[in-house]
């Protein structure tokens, strides 16, 4: 490099600028986005439970009928050994079901397989999955909710609380209440634009 160069680009500003780029190239492959939340999409894999329970299926503790009215009485009311057929379907000893509240409208519920401890509506509550009208000729439908046996992770995909807050969230089981790990917007509906 010949002495004008390196001379030219040895001033302060350039090295300030030339640390400003290296740090802003090093933000942007290995850090979180802007919003703090995961570069990546969380997978299944990343959330692993350590054994999967594969004795006798305890139902629900629903507790009494009489607390419950209109869908959740229908989706409550029954005997409670209806779901003991069930099978594991999350985080190693829960059973996750749905509840239907109209046309493309559910909401989530689980219970622990072991103790019947009953867990009511999950994040994010109602939850609308279309079809809904994209414009255009396009419908606009989601996937509404993916679990495993093996994983602590819900993926719920859906517009919460109407129509209009849609996306897909990646929640994490901690044991005792789900965390919001990820919220990335989707597509609307044409009533949302």
């Amino acid at each position: 490099m010949s002495q004008i160069l390196r001379s030219a680009l040895s001033t302060p500003t350039d090295r300030a600028v030339r640390c400003v780029i290296l740090l802003w190239l090093i933000a942007a492959n290995f850090s979180p986005n802007v919003k703090g939340q995961p570069a990546s999409l969380p997978r299944f894999g990343d959330y692993p439970v350590s054994a999967v329970y594969r004795g006798a299926i305890r139902p629900p503790d629903f507790g009494s009928p009489e607390q419950y009215q209109g869908t959740d009485l229908r989706c409550f009311g029954g005997s409670p050994k209806d779901y003991a057929r069930e099978q594991i379907n999350f985080a190693g000893h829960f059973v996750i079901g749905d509840c239907a509240c109209g046309t493309g409208c559910r909401y989530l519920f689980m219970w622990d397989a072991i103790n019947g401890k009953f867990y009511g509506r999950l994040p994010p509550g109602v939850i609308n999955v279309g079809p809904f009208d994209g414009g255009g000729g396009e419908v606009v439908e989601f996937k509404a909710e993916e679990h495993r046996a093996d994983s602590s992770l819900l993926i719920v995909e859906g517009c919460a609380g109407g129509v209009c807050d849609c996306a897909v969230r990646y929640y994490r089981w901690n044991g005792s209440e789900f965390d919001l790990i990820l919220r990335q917007p989707s597509r609307l509906p044409l009533s949302c634009r």
